[in-house]
């Protein structure tokens, strides 16, 4: 009985040394009921009270010993129908499964959005949450061709590579922030007449310079003669510091002589000395702002209805150029560093990287890759992700 506990009239043995607990049942519990000590046998009470203390102590050192069961990570594979204009968000909370916050933009409920090729996690400027990221970019220096000849096998060998000791410090994990537009979203090539042209598609919230306003605008035509563009028109609505968004209005600016810099509140081409200008569209296809005065811009959600949005002067941030949302997933699909490449055969296909991501969700952190793009019948948008918890 040196090894028991006494507790009121019985004997029980909650644990061995160096063993694992487990909870006491009728089964694997042994007990004894111990007669009444009688004051007319003191030796053996003594002894019974000294087994007693002794066992309690025992037992107190052996309460530090008990094994907690392992966590359970999560781990699995989803694929998202992220073929619309729409986000499509993913909660980790769960394993990974398919949510639908009520306002994406004040949620916390989600974690990771998808939309065709963008991924966004909710933190930064994408949401009111704390969901950060890092690329680990296995394959970033690889060449188009070494892309392509990647396979799933590939793929599925770099993501069990990754590891917990593959976790940087917290200073390396990003959020969503603003970076500069890439490719130049505002104009897209048009096959049919064999030149560019606006893509009225992509608009942006601008902070126009000395804090004169807000507006939202677009470029709804650009000339070309031959391979030079030569003129380009805008549109915009404005609104004072506030005000709401109000009628849309154009102004046009001639290329061929050079940059043409405008005055959204004058409506009007500007001197581009001071800060009487807000933006600059150049002949090489660039627009820039008047960063030095405080203009800059945030994109509008292709969601979000040019004609009929009332406010420009909410956006979380504003960058003093012509900006994307963009964090540790890049908004590129033209090198090897995102999640896919695009058209390397020249098929228009996606081409998956299989990069391997890191996203910390609190003080959870999943490894991710991006598999692939199309669903079993070719249909593009079909967004397969593997992922694992690591801690």
């Amino acid at each position: 009985m040196s090894a028991a506990l006494l507790v009121y009239g019985r004997v029980d043995i909650p644990c061995i040394r160096g063993a694992a607990t487990r909870t006491p049942t009728q089964e694997h519990t042994p007990s004894m009921h111990l007669r009444n000590v009688s004051t007319r046998h003191p030796r053996h009470h003594s002894r019974a009270l000294a087994g007693t203390l002794a066992i309690l102590s025992g037992t107190a050192a052996c309460e530090g010993e008990v094994t907690q069961p392992p966590p359970v990570l999560a781990e699995g594979e989803i694929t998202v129908d992220a073929s619309a204009n729409s986000f499509v968000h993913l909660d980790f909370d769960e394993g990974v499964a398919v949510v639908t916050p009520s306002d994406p933009v004040t949620s916390t409920d989600w974690h990771m959005a998808l939309r065709r090729f963008s991924i966004r996690l909710n933190g930064g400027v994408a949401g009111p949450g704390s969901v950060v990221g890092h690329n680990l970019g296995d394959n970033s220096s690889l060449s188009a061709e070494e892309v392509a000849a990647l396979t799933p096998a590939d793929g599925e060998a770099a993501f069990a590579a990754v590891t917990d000791a593959h976790i940087p410090s917290s200073s390396a994990f990003v959020e969503e922030g603003l970076v500069p537009d890439p490719g130049g979203r505002w104009f897209r090539y048009d096959p049919i007449s064999g030149t560019l042209v606006a893509n009225p598609g992509a608009a942006w919230k601008v902070r126009e310079a000395s804090g004169r306003g807000f507006a939202v605008f677009r470029v709804v035509s650009l000339e070309m003669e031959g391979q030079r563009p030569v003129g380009v028109t805008v549109e915009y609505r404005r609104h004072g510091p506030n005000g709401s968004l109000g009628e849309a209005r154009t102004v046009a600016g001639d290329l061929g002589q050079g940059p043409v810099f405008l005055s959204l509140a004058e409506a009007a081409v500007a001197n581009p000395a001071g800060c009487g200008w807000d933006l600059g569209l150049t002949p090489d296809l660039t627009i820039v702002f008047n960063a030095d005065c405080g203009s800059g811009t945030f994109p509008l959600d292709i969601t979000d209805d040019f004609d009929t949005l009332s406010e420009a002067g909410d956006a979380p941030d504003y960058a003093g150029f012509l900006s994307i949302v963009a964090g540790a997933f890049p908004a590129t699909v033209d090198d090897a560093g995102g999640v896919f490449w695009y058209d390397i055969r020249e098929n228009r296909r996606m081409w998956p990287t299989y990069n391997v991501f890191l996203v910390q969700v609190e003080q959870r952190v999943y490894k991710m890759q991006v598999t692939g793009y199309y669903d079993a019948s070719g249909v593009s948008g079909h967004v397969t992700i593997r992922y694992r918890q690591l801690r």
